[in-house]
């Protein structure tokens, strides 16, 4: 008589295989991102070979990714012509509201540095290849305009649960704020706030250039320093740092710290917002698996705790912070600590 098999076996061994074949789905998603296919298809049905024509491919091999891509969802299919899902069409199109084409697009040059893992943990540094993707001349548009499209639907929400008063001027200071979307959203919320997004000289362009199409450039300014060496300047009431720390050394967190103290007026916030990790540094999973992508992307950055955070801000000066948690569809959470109204 044939043993009965142990389904707990077979259903831990599908979890195994279902892990390991992600990637396919990854890939069927940002390779029709890559090449255009959404675009390609927003003005109605087209036959394969019409859209391997017009993005340029193989007509036998677009097919098959086309049937792929209606498998998972992404396309629709009918009478051998192919359509844009409403998934698709609401999100992946270059005109659609929900714009997420170019973030997508820098999901494709991280899914390469994530073939490279093995040879991060082995010598512990990022591998030179994965710096090529930084190079070319149109990086950091593609990079800066990706992060703008993830953060202009979550900037109102912030700038809401921030709750600054909005009856006097307020001066707010945004650390390597890049696209400059979370001003967009405090200077839209408060009337009478005015903002500096400091950044890098190379992001500068296109930060400028994002501020001025929502037309508040006389009232949000981009200085171009580098805070690992550069001040701050002073007279401000409240400091942003989000996405920036976990680029950092550990050594430099502190010493970041301090200086956004020092520009700081008496009673003025800094508020954080990163992956934050648990104690055991393994959960929340999503933070786990990022500090791989730090490893995979930095120099020596990484993520912290929220103790850690808590000693270099005391440590700096500045109240015990609080946290605010965001809305589930955000996920993680604001970190507020204040200078003290009186020294």
């Amino acid at each position: 008589m044939v043993e009965e098999p142990d389904q707990n076996i077979f259903k831990q061994r599908q979890q195994l295989q279902d892990m390991a074949h992600c990637y396919r789905k990854s890939q069927i998603l940002l390779t029709c991102v890559e090449l255009g296919v959404f675009d390609s298809l927003t003005k109605g049905s087209k036959f394969a070979a019409e859209v391997a024509a017009d993005i340029g491919v193989d007509a036998h091999a677009a097919e098959l990714l086309f049937n792929a891509a209606t498998a998972i969802g992404l396309l629709e299919k009918r009478e051998n012509c192919y359509r844009n899902s409403e998934l698709a069409e609401t999100h992946l199109t270059q005109n659609a509201a929900g714009n997420m084409a170019r973030r997508l697009k820098l999901e494709g040059a991280f899914y390469r540095r994530w073939g490279r893992l093995i040879d991060a943990v082995r010598t512990g540094k990022r591998p030179e290849e994965n710096c090529s993707d930084e190079q070319p001349e149109d990086w950091v548009r593609t990079f800066i305009y990706g992060l703008y499209d993830m953060a202009r639907t979550i900037a109102p929400v912030i700038a809401e649960l921030l709750c600054l008063p909005d009856d006097q001027p307020l001066r707010v200071l945004d650390i390597g704020g890049g696209h400059g979307g979370y001003c967009i959203a405090l200077a839209k919320r408060y009337p009478l706030l005015t903002a500096t997004v400091f950044e890098l000289p190379r992001v500068v362009p296109v930060a400028r250039e994002i501020i001025a199409q929502a037309g508040l450039q006389e009232r949000i300014a981009v200085q171009e320093g580098d805070f690992h060496h550069d001040t701050l300047g002073s007279g401000y009431d409240a400091a942003l740092i989000f996405g920036v720390l976990n680029g950092e050394p550990l050594e430099d967190k502190p010493v970041l710290f301090r200086k956004v103290f020092s520009a700081l007026n008496p009673g003025g916030q800094i508020v954080l917002r990163e992956f934050v990790l648990d104690p055991d540094r393994t959960s929340p999973p999503q933070a786990a698996i990022f500090a791989l992508q730090m490893l995979l992307t930095t120099e020596a950055g990484g993520l912290d705790t929220s103790e850690d955070w808590a000693e270099w801000l005391v440590l700096a000066g500045f109240t015990p912070p609080q946290q605010i948690e965001l809305p589930p569809w955000i996920g993680s959470s604001l970190t507020i600590a204040r200078k003290p109204s009186t020294q």
